[in-house]
Formats: structure tokens, sequence, C-alpha cells
């Protein structure tokens, strides 16, 4: 009797040590397999899933950090050139970059940075749709205790980190100047506006003012209206000036995409006397200068400020401090200078 029971007594223990073994194994697995959050996937479409996450965590070899981008509409040219810089720099330097399209909508902005905060997200770039309305988003991200960079647009509420762009009214002051000489100090210009409540919309606005309509009073400005940086907006806008004001003698844009729908009324009513001027040097623009169909345009140089964003993002979480504004100045694009910042 005592040998049988010493022999179930050796087989329960050695039942117990193979399940803990077994159990043991299981859970190595798992912790490789879920990298601790393979519910979340990049919204740029860099695949960080499940999948990835978990080769990651074997190799060592995962995103240093995430950081979140609410942006505005990607269905802007120079949002996309933004978005591909910024990605551009994550990918240079490790890092997950989760992007968010607000569609030009503040609401909806509003709503994507609440997801980030929930995300946990090391750090977040705001591209801001509105200078008031998107505001609230930066107390959301700061009461989080999480860094945060405004980049290219920047809100009325200064409570971020770091701003990484450039003065957008220094933009309307160039492009106020490059019409003055195309007009010779005199004449009528029509405005085409962005988004009402945009920083852009009402800085460079101010500056076109400070250059061109309070310097030369025989400068008129015989109407404005918004577009809200849309391209077929613009044109549909400019067909109409057309009808009503043929007196018009140069439309400035506050950007290029409202400034090629213009280009494309202008041209398809056969009025070679109206000069064009846009902001931003998107390619399309620019190829337009060079051909001498568009007078002029102001380059932003977005790709620098992208690559720029997501840098201060990675030294903000790692502890460096900066400026409370890092600027780049702005380039005036005429035919007389193109060559050196287009290549088709």
């Amino acid at each position: 009797m005592k040998g049988s029971k010493m022999w179930k007594m050796l087989l329960v223990v050695a039942t117990m040590m193979l399940v803990l073994a077994a159990c043991g194994g299981k859970s190595g697995e798992s912790s490789s397999g879920n990298g601790g959050g393979g519910s979340e996937q990049s919204s740029s479409g860099s695949g960080n899933g499940q999948a990835s996450e978990g080769a990651a965590a074997q190799t060592g070899s995962g995103p240093k950090y995430r950081i979140g981008a609410a942006t505005q509409g990607l269905s802007h040219e120079f949002i996309k050139a933004l978005v591909e810089a910024m990605q551009e720099k994550a990918d240079e330097l490790n890092v997950e970059l989760i992007v968010m399209d607000s569609q030009d909508k503040i609401e909806e902005q509003l709503n994507q940075v609440d997801n980030l905060v929930s995300q946990k997200v090391d750090a977040v770039i705001l591209n801001a749709v509105d200078f008031v309305g998107s505001s609230p988003a930066v107390d959301k991200v700061k009461e989080a205790g999480i860094p945060l960079v405004e980049a290219i647009t920047f809100t009325q509420n200064e409570n971020y980190d770091v701003f990484v762009g450039t003065d957008p009214e220094q933009s309307g002051i160039m492009m106020g100047e490059i019409l003055a000489e195309l007009l010779d100090g005199k004449g009528n210009v029509a405005l085409l506006q962005g988004q009402i409540g945009h920083s852009a919309e009402i800085t460079r606005g101010n500056g076109m003012k400070i250059s061109l309509l309070d310097k030369y009073p025989d400068v008129k400005l015989i109407t404005q209206q918004t577009a809200n940086w849309n391209r077929d907006e613009a044109m549909s806008i400019t067909e109409d000036w057309l009808q009503r004001f043929p007196e018009i003698n140069a439309i400035a844009a506050q950007n290029d995409e409202m400034a090629m729908g213009a280009l494309q009324a202008v041209e398809a009513a056969g009025r070679t006397d109206i000069f064009v001027v846009g902001i931003d040097g998107i390619p399309d623009a620019m190829k337009a200068v060079k051909e001498g169909r568009l007078a002029a345009t102001v380059l932003d140089n977005v790709t620098e400020e992208g690559k720029r964003a997501v840098e201060v993002a990675v030294g903000l979480i790692e502890g460096e401090k900066f400026e409370k504004k890092e600027l780049v100045d702005y380039i005036p694009i005429t035919k007389d200078n193109v060559d050196q910042y287009y290549n088709e």
C-alpha cells in the first residue's frame, strides 16, 4: 500500500511539472505574438498592426515611439506633401506615425485628438483646421501630459510646446509686393480667401493689406470671397467675378490650389490681361510659373517643415529643449528664379 501511494504521488508531481511547462510555453507565445497593442494600426498605411508588432517584440526592431498627427484635409496637395515629409522622417527615426485626416472639419479634428490621447501616443503633431476652433485640442493634449507640436498652422491657444512652420503674414507681405510690382502700383485686385477663421487666412490677408492695400492708394480691393482652399470652388467664383467685375487686373489667391482654379477660369475666358498670384509653391503652380501662365507663387518649404515637426516631437519626448517657434522663411517665386526651385 505504501509503495502504491508513493507511485501515485510521483505521478501527480510529474503531471504538474508537465502542465507548468506547457503553460510557460503558451505564455511566452502570447507575449511575443500580441506585442502589447495588436489592435492599433497606423492610418498612414505603414502597416504597424498585430503581426509587425509581434515580430518587433521578438527582434527588438519595433517602433521607438508612436506619434499622432491630426491634420487638415488630405485632399489638399500641400497637406499631402506635409504628411509625406513627416512619414519620411518618421520612417528614418523608427517612429510609428498615426495620421488623422479631419477633412477640414473642426469637430472631427477635436474628436481625433481625443482618440490620439486615449491611445496614449508619445507625442501629438497638430496641423490645426481653425485658429480658434482647434484651440481646445491643445489643452486636451497637455492635460494628458503629452508633448505637442503645432505644424504649419497654429492655434489661438499657445499652450503647445513648439510651433514648426512659417510666419504666414510674411507670405501675404510677399504676395502684396509681387502684385505691386506687376501692377506698377495701381489697379483692381480680387482676393480668394482660405477657410475663414484659419490662421493662414487671417495672417496672409493682413500681410497683403500691409504691403499692398495700405501702401498703394491706387490699388483697390474690389471683391473678396472664400474658396476654402479649394481649386474647384475658386474656379467657379472666378468665373462669376469675370462676369461681374470685368475691370479686374489681378487675382490674389491665399493658396496655390485656389490660384490654379482661378487661372483655369481666366484662361478659359481668354483674359491674358489678368495676373494670378498664389502661395505655397505646389508642383502645379511652379510648373505654371515656369510656363509663364501663373504670374508668381510664394514657396512654403513644406518638406523641410514636415520633417522638422517629427524631429522636434521626438526631441520633446526625449526631454530636449526648443525655442517656442521654429520658423522657415518663404521664398517668392517668379519666372526669374523658378528654375532654382522647380525641376520637372
